[in-house]
Order: C-alpha cells, then structure tokens, then sequence
C-alpha cells in the first residue's frame, strides 16, 4: 500500500485513580487536532528512564495531577490504534489516591485541570459524551471493573 503512513509513539500509561472518597481524579485538557477541551484519564508517554511501566504511571499521576496512591494495579495493556501506531497503551488502577502537591505540568501542558468526579455522574455522563476519547472511555471502564466498581457481566436478553 503506497503510500502508508506508520506512527511511531513510545507506549503511553493511563490511569483509573480513585480516591479513599470514592471519586475518579480525571484531567480537563486541551487537544489540538480535535480543537476541543476533553475529561481523560491523567497518563503519558513512557520515558526511557522509566524503570517499569508502574514507575511511569506514577511518574505522569503526580506530575499531572498532584496525587499520589497507595495501591497500584495492572489492568490491561491494549493498542491504541493497530492501524498506524506502533506503540501500546497500558491502564493502571490506583487506589487510595491523595493530593501531595502541586502539579508540574510538562511543556504542552498548560491550561491542564485536575477534575474529581463521583463515580455515579461519570458514569452517567458517559452516554452524553462526557469523556469524548474512545480510548481512555475504554481504560475508565476497565479499570473501574478491576475495582469492583463496575461490572461486565453479560446479561441474557429478555
């Protein structure tokens, strides 16, 4: 196929984070080819000095958000889009998460705000487009299965 176009990206972490409280600590942020502000899940690009992808999953939390959690989960890795990226995504949950700081937003990043949200209006706000990015739809509701917060039970119809 000529031409094709191959997008090589460093694998991204995403976060499902929960605070003792119950509520998600998502991020309000702009993103350009859209041209339009989204509620996403905090994560990045893994770096090079990531010592594992937990470390860079804990790395992008606090540097975004200010949090920190006391527990850490591997939910699933998954790739963002096979078609023409090279890279993975992979969810992590993060229970118990606290605010410890003032975050420190990377270059890019301005205008970012951290968002928590009960995890009955997110959920409920889904089918009106509250989180508008497919992927990060699919890594809240995964991680928030992994929590026992969310079930996927598959009913039988009536």
């Amino acid at each position: 196929i000529s031409p094709y176009y191959v997008l090589s990206y460093p694998d991204w972490v995403h976060v499902v984070a929960i605070t003792e409280a119950g509520s998600l600590v998502l991020v309000r942020q702009y993103r350009h080819a859209a041209g339009e502000v989204f509620l996403e899940l905090p994560g990045g690009a893994a770096d090079p000095e990531d010592t594992s992808l937990e470390h860079a999953a804990r790395r992008e939390f606090v540097e975004e958000t200010g949090f920190t959690a006391q527990q850490w989960q591997h939910v699933i890795s998954l790739r963002p889009n096979p078609a023409t990226h090279t890279n993975r995504v992979h969810f992590f949950l993060a229970l118990d998460a606290a605010y410890n700081r003032p975050a420190r937003l990377d270059a890019g990043e301005d205008g970012l705000r951290v968002e928590l949200l009960d995890i009955t209006s997110a959920l409920g706000g889904l089918r009106s487009g509250l989180m508008g990015h497919a992927m990060h739809l699919s890594g809240l509701l995964l991680g928030l299965a992994a929590a026992g917060r969310l079930s996927l039970m598959v009913t039988e119809p009536r």
